[in-house]
């Protein structure tokens, strides 16, 4: 089945089940808070505040970075719209919709992932990292453009290289249930 190859000194790969690429520690992404050729006609830079919506937009960014976007039904990223304490007390379509908003605002999933970033506290950053991760694992595919999501987040979060390989570890195993 889909096991990851070598030890931690060596790169890790997938097997085909799961595509991803070897381990790099910098991101392809760049990080930038600007929004080039956004559909935001304001001429303003997207900026959220609100702590859900920003970690429900970071989810959305993680569920439109699969170049198979359209999988409405994808569990893991309902469940924990509705499950974790950050989103209690709100309304989850409420929350996905003006989520999806802010990314056709955005114009990509790490434009949306930048102007979300400043209203989600230090604490809550490494928790949704693995959500994001069970996200875009949930269909048992890592695409190219989830790969470069991947680690863009890893980066943008700070979150260290064995800690987000380790998770993907764990995670792949979870979906394989």
């Amino acid at each position: 089945m889909a096991a990851l190859a070598g030890s931690k000194n060596k790169s890790r790969i997938f097997t085909p089940a799961f595509i991803l690429h070897k381990r790099q520690t910098d991101p392809i992404v760049k990080n930038t808070t600007q929004v080039p050729n956004s559909p935001n006609t304001s001429g303003a830079a997207l900026h959220i505040t609100d702590e859900a919506e920003a970690c429900a937009a970071v989810l959305v960014a993680c569920l439109r970075s699969s170049e198979i976007y359209g999988m409405t039904e994808n569990a893991a990223f309902y469940n924990t719209i509705k499950s974790r304490n950050v989103f209690q007390g709100r309304d989850a379509e409420t929350l996905v919709t003006t989520a999806e908003q802010y990314f056709e605002q955005a114009g990509s999933p790490a434009a949306l992932i930048d102007a979300a970033y400043s209203a989600i506290r230090e604490q809550t950053r490494l928790p949704l990292f693995y959500q994001c991760l069970d996200v875009m694992l949930s269909d048992g595919i890592v695409t190219p453009q989830e790969h470069k999501i991947f680690l863009y987040m890893k980066s943008k979060f700070r979150v260290d290289n064995d800690v987000a390989w380790s998770a993907l570890e764990v995670l792949v195993a979870k979906n394989k249930l």
